[in-house]
């Protein structure tokens, strides 16, 4: 059963009155989770899914190629996404958002941030290379000429790659604790 509130805040952007609304619902896989949204006249949005199930801490791995992009692929905001292959890990930050994709998906926001970098580094010819041989070793995967790994890994366990072929293993504690979380948490243990 769904359950809606509400909080009336502050804009962090203009100061205006604000207001962040809440529901609960029930989903396959994550279980309950609270959905949280507001926006504001000045362009400031927020949206945000958080998994009010509190599971252990894991990391989805799993080789993909072309075969493999429809995949799907859930990252919660707490996920740290790597694609070891390009050197990219995309760790939380205050902003992230949860996102429902595949693998194709990860690959292109991946793609678009690489070609970003790559622009803004023109006058550096050495990264300016970098960057295109990364971008050329995106799109021979594409093109069904080879393989690369993604990797999640999840203090709160809420991200996953739906694929018999994903390997799943729990993270020890202190692997968990060495990751970045993305929101402030409060250990009530000690």
């Amino acid at each position: 059963m769904s359950q809606q509130a509400a909080i009336v805040s502050t804009c962090p952007l203009c100061a205006h009155e604000l207001t962040f609304r809440f529901s609960t619902d029930e989903i396959p896989f994550f279980g309950e989770i609270m959905l949280v949204s507001a926006s504001c006249g000045c362009g400031f949005k927020y949206a945000d899914t958080i998994s009010l199930c509190e599971r252990e801490a894991e990391r989805y791995e799993m080789e993909f190629d072309s075969d493999d992009f429809t995949t799907r692929v859930i990252r919660s905001s707490s996920g740290t996404v790597q694609i070891p292959e390009l050197g990219v890990t995309v760790e939380p930050g205050s902003a992230s958002e949860a996102y429902i994709s595949n693998v194709e998906g990860v690959l292109c926001r991946v793609e678009e941030v690489i070609q970003t970098a790559t622009k803004w580094s023109s006058g550096d010819p050495s990264k300016f290379e970098l960057g295109n041989r990364l971008l050329e070793r995106i799109d021979a995967v594409r093109r069904g000429e080879g393989t690369m790994t993604l990797v999640i890994d999840d203090p709160f366990g809420n991200s996953a790659i739906i694929s018999p072929r994903a390997q799943r293993r729990a993270l020890s504690a202190n692997e968990a604790h060495q990751l970045k979380t993305g929101i402030i948490t409060v250990d009530v243990s000690e």
